[in-house]
């Protein structure tokens, strides 16, 4: 609005063009909308990051994206939140805006694209409100294997020798020299664009799968037909058929319980 009282109209659309012949790398970012409204009890941001940040790490590093957890709540001090939302530094913008994860892929065109919807398909697990799915439960073991690392392990103490003995040095066996081989290198054989894509798309598929629980998401719901008789006036009209959902809705123990 400001732009457009300086200028005195509305400035043009800037529109970028995908040069997919030359295969230009482009960047490609979309804004997840984390659900904190409809759940807000639930830890949406632990469930995101993982103990030491290691499942958001493992997000990044499966679906070749850059992810971050952005917004209002997005800190864990809130007091400290306040103060730089409320210092309007351009760099903390982001933390006016609702919750959302910000998700960004640079590739070629075809296939940024099709990272970031692998990344979408694979975010959309983390963002069910569920405290006892398979992604909390690897998160907790992962906790305890940290939590049991932690704990020094005291070092045996080295035994004392009396004053006054000696103990003769044990000789060392003698070590064969070995020459120098040189390993043949392997270079990395370059993946197809096109066979690189149909994969990223084949893992995305199977997440939606998963994330879903449909068998086939894509298959058209069977149409029921009543029987028309012939002995009704064309004049009669019609009732309305009302659908209801074969579903009710899940609700999920909310738990405000943070990492």
């Amino acid at each position: 609005i400001a732009k457009v009282q300086a200028i005195g109209k509305i400035p043009p659309k800037d529109v970028k063009y995908v040069d997919i012949y030359r295969e230009k790398p482009i960047k490609v970012t979309v804004k997840v909308l984390v659900p904190v409204r409809e759940h807000p009890k639930f830890n949406f941001v632990g469930k995101l990051l993982g103990p030491k940040g290691n499942s958001m790490k493992r997000l990044q590093e499966e679906t070749m994206c850059k992810m971050a957890v952005l917004g209002k709540g997005s800190m864990k001090d809130r007091q400290k939140e306040d103060e730089l939302r409320n210092s309007l530094d351009p760099k903390y913008a982001h933390l006016c805006d609702d919750l959302h994860v910000e998700i960004s892929a640079l590739g070629p065109p075809a296939e940024a694209h099709a990272r970031i919807a692998f990344a979408l398909a694979e975010v959309r697990k983390y963002l069910i409100p569920d405290n006892n799915d398979n992604i909390r439960q690897e998160q907790m073991r992962e906790m305890e294997i940290m939590t049991s690392s932690d704990i020094p392990i005291e070092e045996p103490r080295s035994s004392r020798r009396a004053p006054g003995i000696i103990r003769a040095a044990i000789p060392r066996p003698p070590v064969a020299m070995r020459t120098a081989t040189r390993t043949p290198v392997v270079t990395p054989r370059v993946m197809p664009a096109k066979t690189k894509i149909m994969s990223i798309l084949d893992r995305a598929r199977i997440a939606m799968e998963e994330s879903y629980g449909f068998e086939d998401p894509y298959e058209p719901p069977e149409a029921v037909y009543e029987p028309y008789s012939t002995s009704v006036s064309h004049s009669r009209s019609y009732s309305s058929h009302h659908y209801e959902p074969d579903y009710e809705p899940e609700y999920y123990r909310e738990s405000s319980s943070s990492y």
